[in-house]
């Protein structure tokens, strides 16, 4: 029986995830070098934050987005030659472009997208569901509001990962739920009384 409702909880998530990738199917940025210029298009039914940077992290364009259809041009003429990043950012993921500016060219360079984890809350138990599809180690811990650690496993080499996490019978407290892979730290902010 267990096994079933599981098979059940990983069909659904899988659906759940192609689901909401079709939703938003149009994500590009293409390069105009002619213009050295990037050209961002996205149709979007969620809040999705983008944005561009530097190498050293410096801002250099932010945007929180809700509109269904969105376009942008980004005039790069005046940046200096280095390597720019530009992120766009939703509940369900992350997507980042590694842009490259030498003279007149803007070329980008490489883009990686990295799934985010998925928390849901019903009667003091949280459910979390992540699609790791690199099967990357995964930590998942759970500290008080006086950061002291109360909880802490490790998940290897698995695509998809569950965990249900009972507060029943926890303290009344703020507690943090911090989920790691090798590249990114997520973090989930749960409140007991």
């Amino acid at each position: 029986m267990k096994k079933v409702i599981r098979t059940a909880a990983m069909i659904a998530l899988m659906f759940a995830t192609a689901t909401s990738m079709a939703n938003d199917e149009k994500l590009s940025l293409e390069s105009k070098k002619e213009s050295k210029s990037l050209v961002f298009e996205m149709d979007a039914q969620k809040e999705t934050f983008i944005k561009l940077f530097d190498a050293e992290n410096h801002i250099i364009y932010s945007e929180s987005v809700s509109a269904i259809s969105y376009s942008k041009k980004f005039n790069l003429e005046n940046v200096a030659d280095g390597n720019y990043y530009f992120t766009t950012e939703d509940a369900l993921r992350k997507v980042t472009y590694t842009i490259s500016v030498r003279n007149s060219d803007v070329e980008i360079v490489s883009r990686k997208e990295n799934a985010k984890p998925v928390f849901k809350i019903k009667d003091q138990i949280v459910y979390l569901n992540l699609l790791n599809l690199s099967k990357k180690d995964v930590k998942i811990e759970i500290y008080d509001s006086s950061n002291r650690l109360v909880f802490t496993e490790k998940r290897e080499n698995e695509m998809i990962i569950e965990k249900a996490m009972n507060f029943n019978n926890a303290y009344n407290d703020q507690y943090t739920v911090v989920v790691k892979d090798n590249e990114n730290t997520y973090y989930e902010n749960i409140l007991i009384n």
